[in-house]
This record gives C-alpha cells, sequence and structure tokens, in this order.
C-alpha cells in the first residue's frame, strides 16, 4: 500500500479480542483485501495488558482499516462477526422443557 493510499483508509471493523482478530484477517485475506491492523503492534507495548477489556486501555483497541473503495464489501463482509464473543469457558444454560 502507498502512502497515498494510507490516506484513504476507512475504519470498517474494531476490536480488541485477539480470538476476532484472527478471524477479521482471515475474511479479508481470503476476500484479497489489503488491510491495516492499527494499534494491533503495540497492544502489549505498556504494562497495562488487555486484562477485563480485551484491549489495551491505554492503546484502545485495534481498528481494521481498508481503502474506501473496499470499504462497504468488507463492512459487508464483516457484518456477522461479533465484536464481543462470548468466553470461551462460558455455556449457554438450557431452560427446562416442560
Amino acid at each position: 500500500m502507498s502512502a497515498e493510499d494510507k490516506e484513504k483508509l476507512v475504519t470498517v471493523f474494531t476490536t480488541g479480542h485477539e480470538g476476532v482478530v484472527v478471524l477479521v484477517k482471515s475474511i479479508l485475506d481470503e476476500a484479497k483485501i489489503e488491510f491495516i491492523a492499527k494499534g494491533e503492534g503495540i497492544q502489549d507495548l505498556f504494562g497495562v495488558g488487555v486484562i477485563g477489556t480485551g484491549f489495551n486501555v491505554i492503546t484502545g483497541p485495534i481498528e481494521f482499516q481498508v481503502l474506501e473503495d473496499n470499504a462497504d464489501y468488507a463492512r459487508e463482509l464483516l457484518k456477522d462477526v461479533s465484536e464481543n464473543p462470548p468466553e470461551e469457558n462460558s455455556t449457554e444454560e438450557e431452560s427446562p422443557e416442560k
């Protein structure tokens, strides 16, 4: 991506959850959409870490940015991705049948 292209970037998805980051990358890669995961490399630079929030409170969540021309398509591909996935160890309670 050229410097000129970087001026035309649009944020299409924001998350701090590692599992969601991997999923979003996979979806965009599969669709051959160039993207930047803004803030990804700095999540663990500060001692605060990501405890409790899913992202570093100093740096904020990761923003996935694509070129304006690809923004609508990227949003469509990512529309069903949850920004707040359920905890891995949580279980859904089944309601008793009567």
